[in-house]
C-alpha cells in the first residue's frame, strides 16, 4: 500500500486552484474546517469543479486569439474555429488550464475513404495551404503576444498575460464521414489534425468526445466529472512521473464505468472512488476487456497497449490508499460525515 503525503498534496492542490490574476483561491471555505482530516479534504476537494467564472476567462483568452488571427489573415480560404479541452467538459483541475483553439481550413474538406467528395479541390495544395495558415498565424501572434511557442508539431501556443491563460492554436482540415454526411450533425463531424514535421493527417472527432463526456457528466449528476478530476489530481501529484497515461486515458477509464456506479450525491465521494478502483482492477486483470474499452467518442481504444498497465497500477495504488485512509476517518466520525455533506 502506498503512503501519501497529504500535506504536500494539499499544497499542490491549493496552487492549482489559485487565480494569480484575481489574487484569490477557489478552494472551498470548508477546506479550512478543523474537523476535516487532510486525507478527507484531499479526496473531496480534488473532486470539486473549477467555478465557471474562472473557466470563462480561459474561453475569453481563446476568443481574443481568434479575433487577432481573423483580423490579421491574408489567405485565399476561409477559416472555421472551434474549441476543445477539459474546460469545455468541466473536468479541469487547474484555474489556468491549457485550451485548444481549432483553426480549420473551411474552403474544402476530406471525406472518408470510398465516399465520393462533391467538393474535391485542386486549385492549391492542402499541404501548402495549412503551412501558410500556420506561418501567418505565427507572424500575427508574435506581433501581439510576448510569449509564443511555435515548436509544436501540431500547434503553436500563446500566453495571454492579462488573463494569465495559455491557448494552443491547432491547425486542421475538416473530415466528413458517412454519418455526418447523412445527418449534418456536427456531433459526427471530424477533423484532420496536421503533423507539420512529417506532413501527415491524424483523424479526430473532438465534438463527439465533448458531447459524450458532457452527457455522462450530466446523467451522473456530475459524478463522472468528479471521478475524472480525482484521477487527474492523483496523476498530477503522483510521486512517480506518469508518462504514458494521459488525461485522455483517465477520461476513458471513467467513461467505461456504468452511470449507476458514478451517480453523485453529497457525501458519496468514497463510493465513486471505489467504483473507479474496481474498474481499474478489471482493466489490469482482464487484458481482453481492457483492449476493447472505447474512448468516449467510440472511435479509439486508448487502453489497448500493454504499456498503459503499469501506470494504471501505480495510479490505483494511490487511489486505494486514499480510499482506505479517508474511509477510516469518515466511518469513525459523524462530525466528518456531516462536514462532507455541506462541503
Amino acid at each position: 500500500m502506498a503512503t501519501l503525503n497529504y500535506t504536500k498534496r494539499l499544497s499542490n492542490l491549493r496552487d492549482r486552484k489559485f487565480d494569480r490574476e484575481l489574487n484569490e483561491s477557489l478552494i472551498s471555505k470548508t477546506f479550512s474546517a478543523s474537523q476535516l482530516p487532510d486525507n478527507v479534504k484531499y479526496l473531496v476537494e480534488s473532486m470539486r469543479p473549477i467555478d465557471q467564472k474562472y473557466n470563462s476567462k480561459t474561453i475569453d483568452a481563446a476568443s481574443r486569439v481568434q479575433k487577432h488571427l481573423q483580423d490579421g489573415y491574408d489567405l485565399h480560404f476561409n477559416r472555421a474555429y472551434r474549441t476543445q479541452g477539459s474546460v469545455r467538459t468541466a473536468t479541469n483541475i487547474k484555474v489556468h488550464s491549457d485550451f485548444d483553439l481549432l483553426t480549420i481550413i473551411d474552403r474544402y474538406h476530406f471525406n472518408a475513404p470510398r465516399i465520393p467528395n462533391e467538393s474535391d479541390y485542386t486549385e492549391t495544395s492542402p499541404d501548402d495551404d495549412i503551412l501558410e495558415l500556420r506561418t501567418q498565424s505565427t507572424k500575427i501572434l508574435k506581433e501581439i503576444y510576448d510569449e509564443v511557442d511555435d515548436k509544436g508539431e501540431k500547434s503553436i501556443s500563446v500566453f495571454n498575460k492579462s488573463l494569465n491563460r495559455k491557448v494552443d492554436i491547432v491547425f486542421c482540415f475538416w473530415y466528413h464521414g458517412q454519418k455526418y454526411i447523412e445527418t449534418k450533425d456536427e456531433y459526427y463531424r471530424g477533423v484532420y489534425l496536421y503533423k507539420f514535421p512529417i506532413k501527415t493527417k491524424e483523424r479526430d472527432f473532438p465534438f463527439a468526445h465533448l458531447g459524450q463526456v458532457n452527457s455522462k457528466g450530466d446523467n451522473t449528476s456530475d459524478g463522472s466529472r468528479r471521478g475524472i478530476r480525482l484521477l487527474k489530481t492523483l496523476r498530477a501529484d503522483c510521486d512517480t512521473e506518469l508518462k504514458v497515461v494521459k488525461s485522455f486515458h483517465l477520461t476513458t477509464i471513467v467513461h467505461s464505468i456504468a452511470n449507476l456506479n458514478l451517480q453523485y450525491l453529497p457525501g458519496n465521494e468514497i463510493t465513486i472512488a471505489k467504483a473507479m478502483s474496481d474498474e481499474m482492477k478489471k482493466l489490469i486483470d482482464e487484458p481482453t476487456y481492457r483492449k476493447e474499452v472505447k474512448s468516449p467518442n467510440g472511435m479509439a481504444t486508448p487502453l489497448a497497449k500493454d504499456e498503459t498497465v503499469p501506470e494504471i497500477k501505480r495510479l490505483k495504488e494511490d487511489l486505494d490508499t486514499l480510499i482506505e485512509d479517508s474511509a477510516k476517518e469518515i466511518l469513525s466520525s459523524q462530525v466528518i460525515k456531516k462536514a462532507i455533506l455541506t462541503y
